[in-house]
């Protein structure tokens, strides 16, 4: 049996309508400012992933080439 009140205790409904109502009606217009800064930043990261993968793969290349050699 279960002691104690309830009075904290939010049900799933009440979270889910202060999650909608935080989520909606926060931010009524879209800043093209902010979406420009995230889209170069996104280029950044990509281009440092990009970096990251062709290194990798040039450094599997100069081993494989470095083994068939011998």
């Amino acid at each position: 049996m279960k002691r104690g009140t309830s009075e904290g205790v939010l049900n799933d409904s009440d979270k889910n309508d202060s999650y909608l109502n935080d989520r909606f009606t926060s931010k009524a217009r879209v800043n093209l400012n902010d979406l420009l800064k995230k889209k170069t930043e996104e280029r950044k990261i990509d281009k440092k992933t990009n970096l990251l993968i062709f290194s990798g793969a040039s450094a599997v290349a100069a081993v494989v080439f470095v083994i068939l050699s011998l």
